[in-house]
């Protein structure tokens, strides 16, 4: 697997030109050859949390979309303590999914009413393809609120790139609205 470093890359604060630009850098992958070991692999690392773990993008994402990645961070289980539904833990998984994220928002909406509204703010400078003035919120319960917060940059923008004839990131982000 080739990794890319893209933590220090500017992205546009500009929804259409960030989308442009990810896409461009994928244009940059070298073709696979075939199946299995044949197949080029990409990691482009996105961010560095405080403690060290990275937070990229993977490619190919496997849904057969096209230009689609997925999300993951590293020793991070986003399934722990989730139960499927024959009953047993959930496989670890280092991608969170909208749900992982929607249910941590619940549980600090929960927990503090009024941090949570200053962290929806953060949550609408990034839909609005801003930068976040603050990521680190004293929460107790889920992820950290930096965490949290780089998740939703990238899983809104990989709304974009899949579903971009269509809302993209919005949908995810009328989810967020209504907790």
């Amino acid at each position: 697997m080739t990794e890319i470093d893209l933590t220090k890359q500017k992205f546009s604060n500009d929804r259409a030109k960030f989308r442009k630009e990810i896409i461009n850098i994928f244009l940059n992958e070298t073709a696979g050859t075939g199946k299995g070991a044949n197949t080029s692999r990409y990691k482009y690392v996105v961010n560095v949390l405080p403690d060290g773990r990275k937070v990229y993008l993977s490619r190919p994402a496997n849904f057969n979309n096209g230009f689609d990645f997925t999300l993951n961070v590293e020793n991070t289980n986003f399934n722990l303590g989730l139960i499927n539904e024959k009953g047993n833990p959930k496989r670890s998984s280092t991608r969170p999914t909208h749900e992982n994220i929607l249910t941590d928002l619940r549980n600090k909406k929960a927990e503090n009413k009024a941090l949570y509204d200053l962290l929806i703010d953060e949550i609408d400078l990034i839909f609005n393809c801003q930068n976040s003035t603050k990521t680190d919120f004293p929460f107790k319960t889920g992820h950290s609120s930096k965490l949290i917060l780089e998740c939703i940059k990238w899983l809104f923008e990989e709304q974009d790139v899949t579903y971009w004839n269509y809302s993209g990131r919005s949908m995810f982000y009328n989810a967020i609205k209504e907790i």
